[in-house]
């Protein structure tokens, strides 16, 4: 169990979250924000600094990392040079 307290919440723009899709392969989602977290994992060794990524949930927001088929937080462009990369390795 961890109580998570947001402390501050920064624009994620050109940033996604990537997902495990299964056969279908790595699906992405837009971030809506970062969020500065402080942690306390309830272990004894206090709280910790952490930055997560958010996205809308439903009419909710959340935790990206919290999904169980979470991979990856990257940014846009980053993932578009790998498709590119690809097309030119297969034609």
């Amino acid at each position: 169990m961890e109580e998570v307290k947001i402390l501050q919440i920064m624009p994620a723009e050109g940033w996604v979250a990537v997902y495990d899709g299964g056969d279908d392969g790595e699906m992405e989602e837009p971030l809506a924000c970062f969020a500065l977290v402080s942690v306390d994992y309830q272990n004894g060794e206090g709280a910790q600094s952490e930055v997560r990524g958010m996205a809308p949930d439903g009419k909710a927001m959340a935790f990206v990392e919290d999904a169980e088929n979470f991979v990856t937080v990257r940014r846009a462009e980053d993932a578009e040079e790998d498709e590119d990369e690809e097309e030119e390795t297969e034609g």
